[in-house]
């Protein structure tokens, strides 16, 4: 081998013809150029092993065929559904108009030979040497196509074709699904191990779907997304409980990960399969990011829940405008008194003609079409105006926390505002705190953290909500100083019935507090919860068994109470 990768003249004009013919029989399916003005073709080079058009009537290396007559028959082995553009277009003086504007021709079409479907790129262009002929070439992408280029699973547009075709020839007694998956929290796994251990998570989880799930056929549209055929005897909670519990690892550094899936059960080739597709995907969309469920099925309830969502979200600004949006308050206590420390305040939504709608159904549908922001602003305001009438009225300001979501910190007004709120009123920091989730937090970039560090560096308290909902990572601990770690009731739920989950409490609360912060327990409803807590150094309690959330009228009350 020689240190030059690219080929001299001499070697480039020995090279054998064993190599001639397996670059031209294994890419090229035509070779060819065209009198512009006769429309005559020459060809230099025609497959004939695959048969993509009958040489039985055309002989490519006859008297000069007609490029007429060549892409009649193409015609017949295009794909019905193409047939119409591809008789339009490729006619000569369609193909010298498009040359002309733009350099070159080019078109990928979709051709039937022996039973399978082909994808060629026709590319024709100006022949330099011959300014009355364009030279023009058939190379089959079918495997460019087909195939994801990393991990060469099928693509799209292969796992599609591989589908249909095993559906027609299916056994009616053999139940099978597709499934579309999501790694939840991959950018947070970018941001911290650097985009090339990304992909190795997008191996790792391509290796771990084929092991658990055995799927016919595995493809990968994009990202970190997989789409899956599979039999049905393979959707267990035991396998999902699996793919939701992936660990990442790098040197002393971990992260703990999930695999999200929708599931479309298919019960007939009536559907089209991209149509499947989409359905098993919105299945996976409407696990919000809380959700400690693994997998969704599509069925009726999963498109309804769609549709309202898009109700939702056409409704909010109205909605907004004629207050329907109201502000409530869960009371937080001290562990050691059961004084009330704080609040965090909730929205819920008064519908005019629905009644009261849950926040887990329209906050995801303003964070997926980007409103949330303007609620956020609302509930904001809402702190601001309790306090401020508390203080004219000789009161004491209660302690706040509202949440932010992610898209918060990319919303320059919204930030500004917040900003100006601390800036304009120093004590305000004593009074209105902010919640950050850790996927929030996780998926935030540079110039959005900035504005955490920004209301940081204010004196602002600055809460991280839903610790150990599972995508916890120590290095977020580690990456930010919270001043408050607010404990997942998902853990909370597990006091007493699972001896781990009480001992990794038991270290978060003593790792929280040697890193200077202190430690809320959410969702708490039961005695035994609260005293578990209580011995393990929790500082704040939150849930139903001291508080449900209360309006602002029921909370001045309690708090008038003392």
């Amino acid at each position: 081998m020689t240190d030059n990768a690219n080929l001299n003249e001499s070697e480039y004009r020995n090279m054998p013809a064993s190599i001639w013919e397996a670059v031209m029989n294994h890419g090229f399916e035509f070779v060819f150029s065209v009198n512009v003005t006769t429309g005559l073709m020459h060809f230099f080079h025609a497959c004939t092993s695959r048969a993509l058009v009958d040489y039985s009537s055309f002989d490519p290396f006859g008297d000069s065929p007609s490029y007429g007559d060549f892409c009649d028959m193409l015609l017949e082995r295009t794909v019905d559904e193409e047939r119409e553009p591809f008789h339009d277009q490729m006619k000569l003086a369609y193909v010298r108009r498009e040359i002309a504007d733009r350099g070159d021709f080019v078109r990928t079409v979709h051709f039937l030979a022996d039973g399978e479907r082909k994808s060629m790129s026709i590319r024709l262009f100006p022949d330099e040497s011959n300014p009355g002929s364009l030279t023009g070439i058939m190379f089959d992408v079918s495997a460019f196509l087909d195939h994801d280029w990393m991990t060469d699973e099928y693509a799209r547009i292969g796992f599609v074709r591989k589908v249909q075709d095993f559906l027609k020839e299916k056994p009616e007694d053999r139940h099978v699904s597709l499934v579309y998956t999501n790694v939840k929290g991959f950018k947070a796994i970018n941001d911290l191990f650097g985009e090339q251990s990304g992909d190795m998570v997008i191996f790792h989880t391509r290796d771990v779907l084929r092991e658990v799930l055995a799927p016919i056929f595995i493809g990968r549209p994009e990202g970190d997304h997989f789409i899956l055929l599979v039999d049905d005897d393979s959707l267990t909670d035991e396998n999902f409980d699996v793919l939701g519990a992936q660990t990442y690892s790098e040197g002393d550094r971990q992260y703990d990960f999930s695999i999200r899936a929708g599931i479309y059960h298919v019960t007939g080739s009536d559907v089209p399969i991209r149509k499947m597709i989409d359905r098993a995907r919105l299945a996976e969309k409407t696990l919000s990011e809380t959700s400690v469920r693994t997998y969704m099925i599509y069925d009726d309830k999963v498109r309804t829940r769609y549709i309202n969502r898009q109700k939702y979200s056409s409704e909010m600004s109205s909605a907004l405008e004629s207050n329907e949006f109201k502000a409530y308050f869960q009371p937080v206590v001290n562990t050691a008194d059961h004084s009330i420390a704080s609040v965090e305040a909730l929205i819920r939504w008064q519908h005019k003609d629905i009644g009261m709608i849950s926040p887990g159904e329209f906050i995801p549908a303003f964070e997926s079409s980007g409103q949330i922001s303007a609620l956020d602003r609302f509930m904001i305001d809402s702190v601001i105006g309790l306090n401020t009438r508390r203080k004219g009225v000789g009161s004491p300001p209660i302690k706040c926390a509202v949440n932010l979501s992610r898209i918060d910190f990319y919303n320059n007004s919204l930030m500004d505002h917040l900003v100006s709120v601390y800036e304009k009123d120093h004590s305000a920091t004593d009074w209105l705190r902010v919640e950050v989730t850790e996927s929030a937090y996780a998926d935030l970039e540079n110039n959005a953290s900035d504005y955490l560090e920004k209301l940081k560096s204010l004196g602002v308290k600055i809460l991280l909500d839903d610790f150990g909902s599972g995508m916890s990572s120590l290095s977020t601990l580690e990456n930010f100083d919270f001043d408050i770690v607010k404990l997942d009731m998902g853990f909370i739920r597990k006091i007493g019935i699972i001896d781990k989950a009480g001992m990794i409490i038991r270290s978060t609360i003593d790792l929280s507090h040697a890193l200077g912060a202190k430690v809320t327990a959410e969702g708490v409803e039961t005695k035994e919860q609260l005293d578990f807590l209580s011995e393990a150094g929790c500082d704040y309690i939150q849930g139903y068994y001291f508080y449900k959330p209360v309006s602002e009228d029921e909370l001045e009350e309690i708090l008038d109470r003392g």
